[in-house]
């Protein structure tokens, strides 16, 4: 029986153990790259089972340690001063309960009624004399005693605080770390200092009380360290030019290479729902941890495509939170709420290198999302028939009845660029941008030149791709060739068209919308897509799953999907032929069982 590398013994050791390596962020607070725990058992079949309870422990601990954030100027601030007003508010509770002199009196009448009607014990005895006044000696000296305690913990302190002490004050370091999610190991140099701060908070209380046992209640603290934690938040109104979106729009002019122009208004409009959740005339300094956290507890509860419904239209972020209780979309998932997040944080990153702003306020933001869970899936085998069966592939009724049985023959985009896409994985966008420059022969191959080269189009647009990576050569399946895609591309180019299909347009943003909308109705017409688990980029989930059906490593059919880093040859198309026989070889292994026009080989 096989046992995982993970599961070892140690030398000189009879039983089992599992060995856990630490993540790299996490060794420093747990001074250990790795975590050895005992299995307590010799036996390997029940090390096998007792390990992973184990590993699964430590992993979830691990998850929690990584969510903490290095502690900010900002958080320190704000627990020191949060615990200073915490204890001289239970200071304020517990002399309201103090004993009054009428209450001492009231208790002393009770007692002497008490020990005259005999329910209360009494005798010479000093010891039953005690027991029978103890209750009302406390209360006549509750507050002597409440001072004596005060001033013998205010001199502790001192003398901790002058030694390095820290003893007296750990609990609310402790305290502090877990309820902040802080990366502060216990013991360090980073909780040392945070203890040192905290007991000078709690001197500060110690002495605003002994103020208040002289009737003064006008004190506020001396130490510079304990001081509110934001003395302008949200009272502060921006200066001209310095508004948060006139900041933005700084930070855009210096960044501009950064993004494409549809990116830029895209986060734009999000930073701009961000400054009308914080107040859009605030000073910069209304952008905080704080801020942050509220605004995503908010994005939870922000409707899918708010910007596109009517029913939201004018409002502000506030408002379409509090419309949507009537409307009911449902709320942006939470990929989403994390893109959000990054449009900010680029923002929020900019103000941090310029010193508009202390902290790095995104600092463990981010929704931990798994990765493994998928969103879209590939078209099984049975829909990509139905497709590819369907009348579009064969002969329809024409424009705008393309999922009904006809006489007529579609052979433009709407034909070729699924055939396409389920022949070499390309995006919906990557194909829809296509030029009849980028279908041509290399080596006497032909391919598809999957690129940002070739500038605007007709339209003025300029081509992109989704990464520097995705620029790609991608070998024209020999399928394709068989159904006409080069006969179709030579007529294309023979008419003067630039683009490899000039009928599909962008719409205001840029975007492929409506060839995107095209096919998702069409495969809602015949029956394909039922909801938001397969879509046209389905197509290339059906791709990568043939490519691994067909011996090939994710990391060998990378480049044939754009998955892998900037190269010339992406760039310009360059490539040697033995690579190029090689992608050749990969692509001729795409086969899928599709019938009537689209029949597989």
């Amino acid at each position: 029986m096989s046992i995982a590398t993970n599961i070892q013994k140690r030398p000189g050791r009879t039983s089992y153990y599992v060995r856990v390596g630490v993540p790299l962020k996490l060794q420093p607070m747990l001074k250990r790259k790795e975590i050895w725990k005992s299995l307590g058992t010799s036996d390997r079949r029940q090390a096998r089972d007792r390990a992973a309870p184990v590993i699964a422990s430590f992993r979830a601990q691990f998850a929690e340690l990584e969510q903490r954030r290095e502690p900010s100027r900002a958080d320190l601030q704000a627990a020191v001063w949060s615990h200073y007003e915490g204890e001289l508010q239970h200071d304020s509770r517990a002399r309201a309960a103090l004993p009054t002199r009428t209450t001492v009196q009231e208790a002393t009448n009770k007692l002497a009624a008490g020990i005259e009607t005999g329910r209360v014990a009494w005798s010479a005895d000093p010891m039953m004399q005690l027991n029978a006044t103890i209750e009302l000696i406390a209360m006549k000296d509750a507050a002597k005693l409440d001072r004596e305690r005060r001033s013998i913990q205010l001199a502790e302190l001192k003398k901790h605080l002058a030694t390095g002490e820290t003893a007296l004050i750990e609990w609310k370091a402790d305290d502090v770390i877990q309820s902040e999610q802080l990366l502060i190991a216990k013991g360090s140099p980073a909780y040392r200092d945070l203890c040192q701060r905290l007991q000078r908070a709690q001197v500060e209380v110690l002495e605003r009380a002994a103020e208040r046992d002289a009737g003064n209640w006008a004190g506020v603290p001396a130490d510079p360290v304990v001081v509110p934690a934001d003395l302008t938040h949200g009272k502060r109104i921006a200066a001209p030019g310095e508004t948060l979106m006139e900041l933005y729009d700084k930070f855009k002019a210096e960044r501009i290479g950064d993004a494409r122009p549809d990116t830029w208004d895209q986060n734009r409009k999000i930073v701009k729902l961000f400054a009308e959740f914080v107040g859009e005339a605030s000073h910069v300094s209304v952008i905080t941890r704080k801020a942050v956290r509220n605004w995503k507890q908010e994005l939870a509860r922000w409707p899918v495509k708010a910007a596109d419904s009517k029913a939201f239209e004018g409002m502000s972020f506030r408002k379409v939170i509090e419309a949507n209780e009537t409307v009911k979309k449902p709320p942006i998932s939470q990929k989403s709420i994390n893109k959000y997040l990054a449009a900010l944080g680029s923002f929020a990153r900019w103000l941090l290198q310029n010193e508009y702003i202390d902290d790095d306020v995104m600092s463990g933001m981010y929704l931990s999302i798994d990765k493994r869970k998928k969103n879209r899936f590939p078209f099984t085998e049975q829909q990509l028939q139905t497709i590819f069966s369907s009348p579009l592939f064969g002969t329809c009724l024409g424009d705008g009845a393309e999922s009904k049985l006809g006489n007529a023959a579609v052979r433009d985009w709407r034909y070729w660029i699924p055939l396409i896409a389920i022949y070499s994985g390309a995006r919906l966008g990557e194909l829809c941008q296509l030029l009849t420059a980028d279908v041509r022969q290399l080596h006497g191959t032909w391919i598809f030149h999957i690129t940002e080269v070739g500038d605007e189009d007709e339209e003025g647009a300029a081509k992109s791709t989704k990464t520097e990576g995705s620029m790609r050569v991608v070998p024209v399946h020999s399928r394709l060739i068989e159904l006409g895609c080069l006969d179709y591309h030579a007529g294309v180019a023979a008419s003067g068209c630039q683009r490899l299909f000039p009928e599909v347009e962008r719409d205001k943003r840029g975007y492929f919308g409506e060839a995107s909308k095209f096919f998702n109705g069409y495969f809602k017409a015949v029956g394909v897509k039922v909801d938001r688990r397969v879509n046209f980029h389905s197509f290339r989930h059906n791709v990568t799953d043939a490519f691994r059906a067909a011996g090939y490593l994710d990391e060998q059919h990378g480049i044939l999907l754009g998955h892998t880093k900037a190269s010339t040859t992406g760039r310009y198309g360059i490539l040697p032929e033995g690579p190029l026989r090689d992608r050749v070889a990969m692509v001729e292994a795409l086969s899928f069982e599709l019938h009537s026009g689209a029949k597989s080989q």
